[in-house]
């Protein structure tokens, strides 16, 4: 279930921030379980000695009993339960999601019990790693690493066991990891815990097209790769299928009235509305569709070919572009991307998980000076992070005969300028990553149609974008971006899931 802590809400079986729980006012929260409320499930682990009887030697130049000797190790673990329970590590709780500590006992053979050991595999069936404190020999957690192959991090800093067992245990291809500080564990904690949010990613695509797609041939088109890859699976279910589930929406009394309700919420805490509350409620039966169509499949992502969907003339009976179920989708942690674009969906994962922010993705333009505009109707607006105040936001209108809801932000009007940029290869084996600033913003208090959220960049340090817009070319268009600065966690998760990673600045 996760630790309580102070500021949190009970959702979905776990604790989250008190903003997670709902977005746009008072929006009711969706139970389709949110990639970013995954936490990773750690194991505390203590291995420890003791003699069966009195003798001097090489490992041993300060002798006591073998009753002494036992209690010393019972106690060093009822020490390291007790610093666990007060959390004296100092982890991230908002990431883990902490099991009950075991001991393992051995003597002077170095065998750790079976028994022991059949008790301890009933607890990392669902351990995503071990959080190990190895007394007593190398050897034991070492075979502890070999018997799960879950990844070690070390309670320990730096020193001669540590390295030891880390050294071995890399020689076979197992994980182990060596922090040295606290700042340090939880940031190798939170790489561990978005890759476990990126490998079990479920993506709702609804086509009857497949792949590439028209506007975006640069996306990912060998998805079956993916799942050999990642473990990331994609369902696709045919626009008779969407059209039957839309319609159970629309001919609905129940629903129309939800839906009216929702948009109600969406549109009253809007600054300012370029279009009339009818069309945001034709944009919220179509939210609630695509939800109850992702519980069906047991999806938490989703994205839909928007040059696709426009030729099967639904959108214009339904009065809706996916616009707004996008933004709402990333500001609860769900990634949603437009145009069937798997490798820019997979690219803002990977940011929002590090993150912990909402984003933005649109198209690439090349602009006076190697300014980079990034310009697309589906900006997050939970961008300084799931649990902070939401950015102001307005609704505009996508096409000329009035509907299609935005969301429209000013990017600009937000303290936080830096930025980092990110976009995946076609063949999901290589990242593009900028760390930028950002320089201007376009679309608010403006009546614009089509796609017009726009944000200006530069990289930080050189100022100009572009060599890296030049270095799309092999990358492709849609960029995805999130405010701050996580170029040196993407590089290190590009590391964990092999994918390599160039970044520029």
């Amino acid at each position: 279930m996760g630790i309580a802590v102070a500021g949190t809400t009970l959702v979905n079986g776990l604790y989250v921030p008190h903003a997670l729980a709902s977005r746009f006012g008072d929006l009711p929260v969706i139970d389709i379980p949110s990639p970013h409320l995954t936490k990773l499930v750690l194991k505390p682990v203590m291995t420890n000695m003791y003699h069966t009887a009195e003798w001097e030697g090489p490992c041993r130049f300060n002798v006591v009993s073998s009753e002494e000797e036992k209690k010393r190790a019972l106690n060093g673990f009822s020490s390291f339960s007790d610093r666990l329970k007060k959390n004296d590590f100092a982890l991230d709780l908002m990431n883990v999601e902490l099991k009950d500590p075991s001991l393992l006992l051995f003597v002077e053979d170095f065998k750790l019990n079976e028994a022991d050991l059949k008790k301890l595999d009933k607890e990392m069936t669902d351990a995503d790693a071990i959080f190990m404190d190895p007394s007593g020999s190398s050897k034991a957690a070492f075979d502890i690493a070999v018997r799960y192959k879950k990844p070690l991090v070390f309670s320990w800093g730096l020193n001669c066991r540590i390295v030891d067992i880390s050294a071995y245990c890399r020689s076979l291809g197992l994980e182990a990891f060596t922090p040295n500080s606290t700042k340090e564990t939880n940031e190798i904690l939170a790489l561990l815990r978005a890759r476990k949010v990126f490998t079990r990613t479920r993506i709702l695509y609804p086509t009857n097209w497949g792949w590439p797609s028209v506007a975006s041939v640069a996306g990912i088109n060998e998805p079956e790769k993916l799942k050999e890859q990642f473990g990331i699976e994609l369902v696709t279910i045919t626009y008779d299928d969407l059209s039957r589930e839309m319609e159970i929406t629309r001919e609905s009394r129940d629903e129309w009235k939800k839906a009216e309700e929702m948009a109600a919420i969406v549109y009253e805490n809007a600054e300012h509305a370029f279009l009339d509350k009818k069309y945001v409620v034709r944009s919220m039966q179509f939210y609630n569709t695509i939800i109850r169509l992702m519980k069906k499949h047991d999806c938490n992502a989703f994205t839909i070919e928007c040059f696709e969907f426009c030729s099967s003339r639904l959108p214009q009976k339904w009065e809706i572009t996916p616009c707004l179920i996008h933004t709402l989708f990333k500001d609860m942690g769900i990634p949603s991307a437009c145009e069937g674009d798997l490798a820019g969906l997979l690219s803002m994962h990977m940011l929002m998980s590090l993150s912990r922010k909402s984003s933005h993705l649109g198209n690439m333009f090349y602009r006076e000076e190697g300014k980079m505009e990034i310009n697309h109707s589906v900006p997050g607006t939970k961008m300084n992070g799931f649990d902070q105040d939401p950015l102001p936001y307005q609704l505009g209108r996508f096409v000329e005969g009035g509907w299609g809801t935005k969301a429209v932000v000013d990017f600009t009007d937000n303290e936080e300028k830096s930025v980092t940029v990110a976009r995946m290869n076609p063949t999901a084996t290589g990242l593009l990553v900028l760390k930028g600033k950002l320089v201007g913003s376009n679309g608010y208090n403006q009546d614009l149609r089509g796609c017009s959220v726009s944000a200006y960049i530069v990289g930080k340090e050189s100022g100009t974008a572009d060599e890296f817009m030049r270095k799309q070319a092999d990358y492709g268009n849609h960029l995805v971006w999130v405010y701050g600065d996580y170029a040196a966690e993407m590089e290190k998760l590009g590391e964990l899931l092999k994918i390599e990673v160039v970044t520029l600045s």
